[in-house]
């Protein structure tokens, strides 16, 4: 039997929030989804997935492991209905009357063993625990003073926000946009630019916290502009002096890099998208610097899965950066490198864990090569040129270390003394010289 096309067409446009014309829904917000089977089946990805002490939302609300949080988020809850000022039945009532919006978060197949009863309690015990735990996270106050909670405790719930927790409402939006500011310094350090400004990318508010996470880390300057390619008047020269052969050379991490010529400084602010690269006499990639900790696998792995949402329309900005970043790191001493150049804090571990965590988060994922396709090109061209490769291998012959500038050093003030020695050796000789051609021709006139 030949299925009916129409319908299923009709379906998969309802599911996913297509209207009839072909276009996404402006209304239509991405669904709480599992996470991909190329992800999920990955096990070192487990860790990044799997919440560590609570669930939040119904993809693993009956999990045996995480029950004992059950209690604490009840507590939460209830100390965010008495700091607001409001009774929990009149909230309850609300979620209730709203549960067939809120029901079209999730798939249907995800919630299908929930009746409405059960959804509304659990969405609003979780949504008040979790608003109390975001707006704890900025106040001197903790929760911990008031309910009898482990600090521990509280820590990997915040952590576990950002697997399943909606953001919706504009009630507490300032304790949110903190507690985003506040993951942000902890993701990348800010720039050389004093002025950090964010705009939103999107005109809606996000849907999730993730989304909005995910905004501020791609989050332009005002003054930013289009990437183009930049060079001094001497770099220039020295391109133009160069074969005309395309970009045959390939790089992999930061030591190759170093030893052609090209160094790393930070980018003018924060934002994942300010990648740029200078030549000059050697040449200068700009990059945001970034703080590697516990949580930074958890973080990027779930804006990753973010990114992969099949409703969620975007060019995978977040992937994109961690797989450059990869090609940047290969071992623990290119994560040494960046260490010494200020553009890594590693407050994680040793080097071997940070170069581990990149190698293993990138695994299956497929960038956009556009991202970063001109400041690639720009490497690779100045990577192809002779003359630049031949003053970046005397720079990294002669200066790469202090023993080495020291031994530069040491037989210049050589040539220079053995120079200034000849010189007087030479003067005196002229000098005697001049002398007895003085007194020679003293005499030849006496006589």
């Amino acid at each position: 039997m030949i299925p009916d096309w129409s319908y299923q067409v009709a379906l998969l446009q309802s599911s996913e929030g297509i209207s009839s014309n072909g276009n996404q829904s402006s209304k239509f917000k991405p669904l709480i989804r599992r996470v991909p089977t190329n992800l999920s089946e990955n096990k070192s990805f487990n860790k990044y997935f799997e919440p560590r002490v609570v669930a939040i939302g119904p993809l693993h609300h009956r999990n045996p492991r995480l029950q004992r949080a059950e209690k604490v988020k009840l507590e939460l809850a209830v100390l965010f209905t008495v700091d607001q000022g409001v009774t929990e039945q009149v909230l309850y009532k609300k979620i209730k009357q709203e549960i067939g919006y809120l029901k079209k978060c999730c798939k249907a197949e995800d919630i299908e063993d929930y009746d409405d009863e059960e959804l509304a309690w659990m969405f609003f015990v979780d949504g008040c625990a979790a608003l109390n735990a975001i707006h704890y996270s900025i106040k001197e106050e903790k929760p911990t003073d008031k309910l009898k909670i482990k600090i521990d405790l509280l820590a990997f719930a915040r952590i576990d926000l950002y697997m399943t927790s909606v953001y919706n409402g504009k009630d507490l939006k300032t304790s949110i946009d903190h507690f985003i500011d506040d993951k942000i310094k902890k993701t990348i350090a800010e720039g050389n630019s004093k002025e950090q400004v964010w705009a939103g990318q999107a005109d809606d508010e996000p849907a999730h916290l993730l989304g909005l996470l995910r905004e501020r880390l791609l989050a332009k300057h005002k003054s930013s502009h289009n990437y183009k390619t930049k060079c001094s008047m001497i770099g220039k020269l020295l391109m133009g002096f160069g074969s005309e052969k395309q970009h045959n050379k390939t790089f992999r991490s930061i030591k190759e890099l170093k030893e052609a010529g090209i160094h790393v400084s930070p980018s003018e602010t924060s934002s994942l998208r300010d990648v740029s690269f200078y030549f000059g006499f050697l040449g200068t990639l700009k990059i945001p610097r970034i703080l590697v900790d516990d949580s930074t696998g958890s973080k990027f792995m779930n804006l990753v899965n973010y990114e992969m949402c099949p409703d969620f329309k975007n060019d995978f900005e977040v992937t994109s950066y961690l797989c450059f970043l990869d090609s940047l790191i290969d071992i623990a001493q290119d994560v040494k490198e960046l260490r010494h150049a200020g553009m890594l804090l590693n407050y994680m571990g040793s080097d071997d864990d940070v170069a581990d965590l990149f190698n293993t988060m990138t695994t299956d994922l497929v960038p956009d090569l556009e991202m970063y396709k001109q400041v690639t090109n720009d490497i690779r061209k100045y990577c192809d040129n002779p003359w630049t490769t031949s003053i970046a291998k005397a720079s990294y012959t002669h200066f790469s270390t202090p023993r080495s500038i020291l031994g530069f050093l040491g037989a210049l003030l050589g040539l220079l003394f053995t120079a200034i020695q000849a010189y007087y050796s030479l003067r005196k000789k002229w000098s005697t010289i001049e002398q007895k051609s003085t007194i020679s021709h003293f005499r030849f006139l006496k006589s």
